[in-house]
C-alpha cells in the first residue's frame, strides 16, 4: 500500500510545483519594434518624428501628414532573422544537464499606409503596423526546454489619423489606434520516473486601444522637430491553455490575462545641413515600468487548471538615434544611421525567451526616386547586442548562463503618389 502511494504522492507534489513556478515563459527584453516602415530603416529610424517622409508619418508624428501635398499611398515589408544562443546549466530534481543550443527568432512584417490631403489645412492618414513582436523558437530537447520551446507575442496596429496645420510652421495631428496582441508560451515540464516530459502550450489572443498624437514645428527653412506619444494600451487576452503527457491531453479554453503595453515619448530633430547632406537624430522614451508582472489565469497544469504568474519588473529606459542622409543625384538618395537601446529587463529575472540585453542597431539604405509619382527604398540593418546573463530559478528547474543574440533586418518600401 504505501509502495503505491508514494509514487503518486511524489508525482502530486511535483506536478504542484510545477504549478506553481509556471513562470517559465516570458516576452522578449524590449520587444518594442521600431521597424514601422521600410525608408527610415536605412537612418535605424533616427527622424522618427520630424522627418515626415511619406505616408508612413500617420503613425511615427501624425502631424507630419500636412507635409504630403497630393494622396500617397505606401505598401513595405520588413523581415527580421535572428538567433540565440545559450550556453549553460540546467537543474530539475531529476537530474543536472550542461549543454549549448541555438534558438531562432525573427517573422516578416507587411506594413501599409496612406495618406490623403482633404484641403490645404487637413490630411487624412491610415496606418497598419507592428509597433510591438518578438519570438523565439527553442527544441523540444533541449537544455532550455523547462524555460520555453516556443515564445511569441506580436501586436497589429490599426490606425486612422488626422493631421491639421496651425499656420505655415507649426501642425498638429492624433490618432486613434485599434491593436490586436497575439501571444503563445510554450514550455516543456519535467516528470519523475523516467516518464517523458509533458508539454505545455498557451495560446491567447485579444484587442487593446489608445491613441498616439505629435506635434511638428518647422523652426526655419533647413530644420524641423517633432515631438509625438503613444498611449499605453491595455489588453485582456483569452485562449487556450493545454498540457500534452503521457497520461493525455488536457485543456482548458477559457485562459486570460490582463496586462498593459508601455506609454512610449519620441523627440525628433531634423536638419538640412546643404542641399546634399541631412542629419537627424531623435530621443525615446518607454515607460516600461508599468509593466510589472503577468498573471496567466486559468492555465492548465497536469494537477488541474492554476494561476501562472510571470516576473518581470522591468524598468523606463531611454534610447537614442542619429542618422545621415546623402543626395547623390536627383533619383539617388542614400542612408546611414545607428540607434542605442537599453534594456529593461533586469539579470534577476531574465530567462531564454528574454535574452535581449542593452544594443545597437546600424542601418544603412537608398531611397531611389523614378519620376514625381512613384519612389523605391531598401535598406538592411544589423543588432549589435551584448552578452546576457540568464538566471531563471523555480521550485523544480533553473537555468543558469549566458545568451548571446544577433538579428539582420531587411526591408523593401514603394511609395506612390496618386
Amino acid at each position: 500500500m504505501n509502495g503505491m502511494m508514494k509514487p503518486r504522492f511524489a508525482l502530486s507534489t511535483l506536478s504542484t510545483l510545477i504549478a506553481l513556478s509556471i513562470s517559465t515563459t516570458t516576452f522578449a527584453s524590449d520587444f518594442s519594434l521600431p521597424f514601422v516602415n521600410g525608408s527610415e530603416l536605412g537612418n535605424a529610424y533616427a527622424g522618427w518624428a520630424a522627418s515626415a517622409t511619406d505616408a508612413s508619418t500617420s503613425y511615427t508624428n501624425p502631424a507630419g501628414l500636412i507635409k504630403l501635398k497630393s494622396p500617397q499611398i505606401v505598401v513595405a515589408g520588413v523581415d527580421v532573422r535572428g538567433f540565440s544562443q545559450f550556453k549553460g546549466t540546467s537543474t530539475t530534481p531529476f537530474a543536472t544537464q550542461f549543454g549549448q543550443v541555438t534558438g531562432t527568432a525573427g517573422g516578416f512584417l507587411p506594413l501599409f499606409d496612406l495618406a490623403i490631403p482633404i484641403n490645404d489645412k487637413f490630411v487624412f492618414g491610415f496606418s497598419e503596423t507592428a509597433p510591438f513582436g518578438l519570438g523565439n523558437n527553442y527544441p523540444t530537447w533541449s537544455v532550455v526546454r523547462y524555460a520555453a520551446t516556443r515564445s511569441q507575442l506580436i501586436v497589429v496596429d490599426l490606425s486612422p489619423s488626422i493631421g491639421y496645420k496651425i499656420n505655415d510652421k507649426l501642425s498638429v495631428g492624433a490618432g486613434f489606434d485599434a491593436q490586436r496582441v497575439a501571444i503563445t508560451l510554450n514550455a516543456m515540464m519535467p516528470m519523475p520516473f523516467s516518464l517523458p516530459d509533458a508539454q505545455g502550450q498557451n495560446h491567447l489572443t485579444g484587442w487593446g486601444y489608445g491613441f498616439h498624437a505629435g506635434i511638428l514645428d518647422q523652426i526655419n527653412e533647413s530644420t524641423r522637430v517633432g515631438l509625438s506619444f503613444n498611449s499605453q494600451t491595455t489588453f485582456s487576452p483569452s485562449g487556450d491553455s493545454v498540457v500534452y503527457s503521457s497520461m493525455g491531453t488536457t485543456r482548458t479554453t477559457n485562459q486570460k490575462t490582463n496586462f498593459p503595453l508601455p506609454a512610449r515619448t519620441q523627440v525628433s530633430i531634423y536638419h538640412d545641413i546643404n542641399n546634399r547632406l541631412t542629419a537627424m537624430g531623435s530621443i525615446f522614451y518607454t515607460r516600461w515600468s508599468t509593466l510589472s508582472q503577468i498573471v496567466l489565469q486559468n492555465t492548465m497544469t497536469p494537477i488541474g487548471v492554476l494561476p501562472a504568474t510571470i516576473p518581470l519588473q522591468y524598468h523606463d529606459t531611454f534610447d537614442y538615434a542619429a542618422g545621415l542622409n546623402f543626395k547623390a543625384t536627383e533619383k539617388w538618395l542614400l542612408k546611414i544611421g545607428a540607434q542605442y537601446f537599453n534594456t529593461p529587463s533586469n539579470d534577476r529575472f531574465r530567462s531564454v525567451p528574454d535574452p535581449l540585453g542593452r544594443m545597437v542597431l546600424v542601418g544603412i539604405g537608398a531611397h531611389y526616386q523614378k519620376d514625381s509619382r512613384f519612389g523605391y527604398d531598401i535598406a538592411y540593418a544589423h543588432d549589435f547586442f551584448e552578452r546576457t546573463v540568464i538566471h531563471y530559478v523555480t521550485p523544480v528547474a533553473s537555468l543558469i548562463g549566458h545568451s548571446n543574440t544577433a538579428s539582420n533586418i531587411f526591408a523593401l518600401q514603394f511609395t506612390a503618389n496618386v
